[in-house]
């Protein structure tokens, strides 16, 4: 991490810093190679750091030229363009591996305004860029971050294009952080790109109760129906973690702790031939009598309906405008820990605007019911099972379910544990850890408003990468 991202330094300084981040990178490249791996994915700001302003961080973008419109080899051709010594190195790690390797890098491309009259005063645009290498080290894709989180150092780009790119082994989408949320690009690369999956360089932090990282990142592969493949930063004390290898039916592997190791994880899955999003079955549910139990209280920042699970075992309707929640559900043993059931229906507002529909089961902070919605990482309750179903509006709905051990670490459950169809989320068997929460997050895109873009604060980065590999099977690393 650079000590200095506030004022402009020499393109010297700059290299320096990026050579030792990009020394770890040929490091893993390497031990990639030799587990027979073909794609390698590197995380969001994981080359030169963070918490830039525009000035900071103009010495460590490159110029990236357009592979649609010329071919390049940066390591068979070093010189063609000045200061891409990058470049070069991303480009070499692929060919001297055997891999692909996505990474994320920064993008300098000049205008003028008599030309462009959106051109930036200081001549040049300044993209969130990620690049794509094949295993010769052909630049054979480069994708500009359209949804930009308080990135004041760099440009909204102008042409607003999703961008994927072919393999022996699948069709990939590329996003960034940010992107996931809206229908440009990861709506557009579903349906128009018809990709069947996705690399996901990140710069995450977890908003509990329901934008985690491994939380929302696999509930995206499970409702988007794609392999996801999610590299993230490791800082844990500012909540910077989880990255992981996800496929529609559950988790392939991932990585959540508290300290800020990063790790190489190794899965092997069947390529991919992702089919449609499908509506939820229409669905009759009307809120019981809750007048005397319902309650209120704020989930990031949303004000949701919610209604205590008094007993060890039941079922409770809520609704919130449009949208009605249903649970069906038992507990293994009755424990002083509070539950509510909850449904919210609106405009989201806070650090980004985009309509949501939320059915949630949680597990409040405290046995004050205005604590359910904070949060909360420990549990120790088991469910035997829960079927959570809900009046959705849209077939973009994203199934999550987060668990927790003895050690307060987050997790996932099992694949092979639950199911998600259509609208209805519910366990198969008992989960093997206690409950935090579950859920169901749809978005509603045509509903949305002006965005509006939250404070992207990104403290020290430690190298995460993701990879994968293929026999007759593709193998995802990570």
């Amino acid at each position: 991490m650079p000590g200095n991202t506030k004022t402009w330094v020499n393109r010297s300084f700059a290299l320096e810093n990026m050579m030792k981040n990009i020394k770890v990178y040929r490091k893993q490249a390497m031990i990639a190679g030799t587990e027979g791996v073909d794609i390698l994915v590197f995380p969001e700001d994981g080359i030169y750091g963070y918490i830039f302003n525009r000035q900071g961080v103009e010495s460590y973008l490159e110029y990236i030229p357009d592979p649609e419109m010329e071919k390049w080899n940066a390591c068979d051709e070093p010189d063609r363009y000045n200061n891409t010594e990058i470049q070069h190195s991303l480009s070499c790690m692929a060919k001297r591996n055997d891999l692909y390797i996505v990474a994320n890098i920064g993008d300098n491309q000049p205008c003028s305004r008599q030309n462009d009259p959106k051109c930036p005063p200081d001549g040049h645009y300044q993209f969130n860029t990620a690049v794509v290498y094949n295993k010769t080290g052909y630049l054979i894709a480069k994708y500009h971050k359209i949804n930009l989180f308080y990135e004041y150092q760099f440009d909204v780009p102008p042409e607003r294009k999703s961008v994927s790119f072919e393999t022996p082994f699948g069709k990939f989408g590329v996003m960034i952080c940010f992107d996931i949320i809206f229908r440009n690009p990861a709506i557009d690369l579903l349906e128009n790109h018809d990709v069947d999956n996705i690399v996901f360089p990140t710069a995450w932090m977890d908003a509990l109760p329901i934008l985690a990282a491994i939380q929302f990142h696999s509930a995206f592969a499970a409702g988007a129906n794609v392999n996801f493949l999610a590299a993230n930063l490791k800082k844990s004390d500012f909540k910077f973690h989880g990255s992981g290898i996800y496929s529609p039916k559950g988790y392939l592997d991932f990585h959540y702790s508290n300290d800020d190791v990063g790790k190489l994880l190794i899965a092997e899955i069947p390529i991919h031939d992702r089919k449609r999003n499908s509506f939820p079955e229409p669905k009759n549910l009307t809120e019981e009598n809750n007048s005397m139990s319902s309650f209120q209280s704020l989930v990031f920042r949303d004000l949701y309906n919610f209604v205590p699970l008094v007993d060890i075992k039941g079922k409770r309707t809520i609704c919130h405008n449009k949208l009605c929640c249903s649970l069906t559900y038992e507990k293994q043993t009755d424990t002083n820990e509070v539950f509510a059931f909850g449904a919210f229906d609106g405009l989201h507002t806070y650090e980004g605007t985009y309509y949501i529909q939320v059915c949630i089961l949680l597990k409040c902070k405290n046995s004050n019911l205005t604590s359910c919605g904070e949060p909360e990482e420990n549990s120790i309750t088991f469910f035997k099972q829960f079927k959570i179903e809900g009046t959705f509006t849209t077939s973009y709905i994203f199934p999550e379910i987060l668990l927790s051990n003895a050690s307060d670490l987050l997790l996932l459950a099992a694949p092979n544990t639950w199911k998600y169809a259509k609208g209805i989320l519910q366990s198969k068997t008992k989960l093997e850890y206690p409950v935090v929460s579950a859920a169901m997050l749809a978005r509603v895109y045509e509903n949305d408003l002006t965005i509006n873009h939250g404070n992207h604060m990104l403290p020290e980065i430690v190298v995460i990468t993701v990879m994968l590999a293929i026999s007759n099977y593709v193998r995802f690393l990570l």
